[in-house]
């Protein structure tokens, strides 16, 4: 027999006339939807979370206790216009995470893909966009206009500087910052150096060991062999441009517009690219 609404809501939760909740939504004690709010099926809220519109949540996501979603960006020059937050498909989403609307100046919304994981204390920035299997360990913090892709790690406490792009399998290493862009497949560690792949997160993605074994090639040849970034890149391109990864690996770097940063072991460790 299925559920009536009132075993699946709490009688202490406040939900505003504009909210759109699937029927099988499960809402915890004390939570506050305010605002045009769009929850989809199988969704699970738990209590003391705060959901504020215009906000969009797709089905199967997972909301933490307490955890705070859609209000207004924290930006000096925001005036209360309406922006939105869209959130996709399966995310989890740990306890207190915070997750901001957009800006006028950004696009006017906050973008989340499908299947991430935000864990405890995390927080999303204003017209921030991320991917799809993303993982922020606890306490990660990112920035403003910072772009997420596919499969990305912040390990606990790691911070991403406004505008920052961090690459597809990319990872942060715990309490590491950057302030500049980090391509995909890199390691992070410490702040602003680069200290290798990873290795780890590549294999479990499925892929092949040509092509991890490309990528450390390439590897070497971007940061270990003293070329200026531009000569590196043909080189690389010129050898290993028809590895797909490899053609990723460059494409992303020669789009960025903050540059990226060099490797820990490298002779040029004061420099950045």
């Amino acid at each position: 027999m299925p559920l009536a609404i009132s075993d699946l809501i709490h009688p202490t939760a406040v939900i505003g006339p504009e909210a759109d909740v699937a029927h099988d939504v499960q809402v915890g004690p004390f939570v506050i939807i305010d605002g045009p709010v769009t929850i989809g099926p199988g969704c699970v809220i738990e209590g003391h979370a705060c959901l504020t519109g215009p906000l969009t949540i797709g089905r199967d996501n997972f909301i933490g206790h307490g955890a705070v979603l859609g209000k207004s960006p924290q930006h000096r020059g925001y005036q209360g216009e309406s922006t939105s937050l869209r959130i996709g498909d399966g995310n989890v989403i740990r306890e207190y995470v915070t997750i901001h609307r957009g800006t006028p100046q950004g696009g006017g919304e906050t973008w989340i893909g499908d299947n991430n994981m935000f864990m405890v204390n995390a927080h999303v920035g204003h017209d921030a966009r991320v991917g799809s299997g993303v993982t922020l360990v606890n306490g990660a913090l990112v920035a403003g206009h910072v772009e997420l892709f596919d499969g990305c790690i912040l390990s606990g406490y790691a911070a991403i500087q406004q505008r920052v792009r961090v690459g597809r399998l990319a990872m942060v290493g715990g309490l590491g910052s950057s302030t500049k862009d980090i391509p995909p497949f890199i390691l992070h560690q410490g702040h602003n150096c680069v200290s290798g792949l990873n290795i780890v997160g590549m294999r479990r993605s499925g892929m092949s060991a040509q092509s991890i074994a490309s990528l450390r090639e390439a590897f070497r040849m971007l940061y270990q062999e003293g070329r200026m970034l531009t000569a590196a890149l043909e080189r690389i391109e010129a050898d290993l441009g028809h590895v797909a990864e490899v053609a990723e690996f460059v494409t992303f770097i020669r789009a960025s517009a903050t540059g990226i940063n060099p490797a820990r072991a490298s002779d040029r460790r004061d420099r950045t690219f």
